[in-house]
């Protein structure tokens, strides 16, 4: 038994391993095989499956890709919560791929794996608001950007888990990107600016510096294009 413990722990750190270095994509392809090999369903591995078909699905530039991949994901999301429901992890990594499943597909389905999205991430955020980078509250107001007021979305709401998740995680580009990206939206163009600069000056964490450098490299060419809208005017 001690020894099936071990070789479970030795396997899950290789994975994370792995997907530490998700500039590669095929590290984090290297990491579901590794996973996969197990055989058998567990809660350690099932989460960071569902983490890695996040990853793979957001990085696919094929829609039908993307639908295979996030639908994987949720598979593997929904298991970890069925083996252990009172798991931050399990939660937020099903949460983020029904979220993104939900907009690679026809309206009905895209409508329910939303509202099933919205369930597990409010879970998420009652067991461990501050999970990756703030990432249920993240993810949450994303989500609610996108859902009509019905359906418990809205700008307003978004704003503030947005404004939440900064407080919790300051440093985290992802969450303000989408901020940005929302108050442009909403023409509140010197809030967004504010929100882009921050990124710009923010020091990347070494866990996050795929993410960070992708969203500085966006958030300068944002404001080019606010700049060259003011100087248009």
């Amino acid at each position: 038994m001690t020894t099936k413990r071990n070789s479970l722990r030795f396997l899950v750190e290789q994975a994370d391993e792995l997907y530490s270095a998700r500039h590669e994509l095929a590290r984090v392809e290297k990491s579901v095989e590794l996973l996969r090999s197990v055989g058998r369903n567990s809660f350690e591995i099932d989460w960071r499956l569902a983490r890695a078909y996040f990853f793979l699905g957001q990085e696919s530039g094929s829609i039908g890709e993307k639908r295979a991949i996030h639908a994987a994901g949720v598979k593997a999301g929904r298991a970890a919560v069925k083996e252990s429901a009172d798991r931050v992890e399990g939660n937020f990594w099903l949460g983020v791929n029904l979220a993104l499943l939900a907009q690679v597909q026809s309206k009905p389905f895209a409508i329910l794996h939303a509202v099933q999205a919205k369930r597990a991430l409010a879970k998420a955020v009652e067991i461990d608001r501050g999970y990756h980078g703030a990432g249920p509250l993240r993810v949450l107001a994303r989500l609610q950007q996108h859902l009509p007021l019905m359906l418990g979305g809205g700008s307003e709401r978004a704003i503030k888990n947005y404004e939440e998740a900064i407080r919790i995680d300051p440093t985290n580009t992802v969450t303000r990107i989408y901020l940005a990206e929302l108050l442009l939206k909403m023409n509140r163009v010197e809030e967004a600016q504010e929100q882009l600069e921050s990124i710009l000056l923010t020091t990347p964490l070494p866990n996050w510096k795929f993410e960070s450098e992708r969203d500085q490299a966006r958030a300068k060419a944002m404001l080019a294009t606010l700049d060259r809208r003011t100087s248009a005017a």
